[in-house]
């Protein structure tokens, strides 16, 4: 614990605002948002999945709406917290709306243990080029974060 201390890994402990990339410190100042809309046929269309700052990242709804035709939805990062947050996550996945990359990825972000931390340290887009996940899809064991959690303490100290 000293080493992630000495580290100042506390300095990434929390999640990335998908808007300014400062760090969401507490889960109450999170929030997760999407756009809403339809294509000619009715169906629904929704996208730009993202976390943000809930006070000062959320998207503008007048301009979503006039630039994009769309509603801005969203609910607080509480929600999507522990076993309740985890249930709602998979069936947001099974209605189909949400793209089930970027819902994947949120999930991971929000449910796995390091795997934030490990995608704040490396960086979101040097990740997979860091760390291959042996079950693919990006779906990362916690063996695999630890060893990458590691080889990035060690990085630090010898730098």
């Amino acid at each position: 614990m000293k080493r992630m201390t000495h580290l100042g890994l506390r300095d990434y402990a929390g999640w990335q605002c998908d808007s300014c990339t400062r760090l969401i410190s507490n889960v109450r100042d999170g929030w997760v948002e999407w756009l809403a809309s339809e294509d000619g046929t009715g169906a629904t269309i929704v996208n730009g999945l993202r976390l943000v700052h809930r006070e000062s990242c959320r998207y503008d709804a007048r301009m979503v709406f006039r630039e994009r035709q769309s509603v801005v939805e969203g609910l607080c990062l509480e929600r999507f917290i522990g076993p309740d947050g985890l249930i709602l996550l998979l069936s947001l996945l099974a209605q189909g709306e949400l793209p089930t990359v970027e819902l994947i990825e949120l999930a991971q972000r929000v449910q796995v243990p390091g795997y934030e931390l490990a995608r704040n340290l490396v960086g979101e887009e040097n990740l997979p080029h860091l760390l291959r996940p042996s079950l693919g899809h990006g779906c990362y064991l916690q063996s695999e974060i630890t060893e990458l959690l590691m080889k990035t303490m060690k990085h630090r100290e010898a730098a």
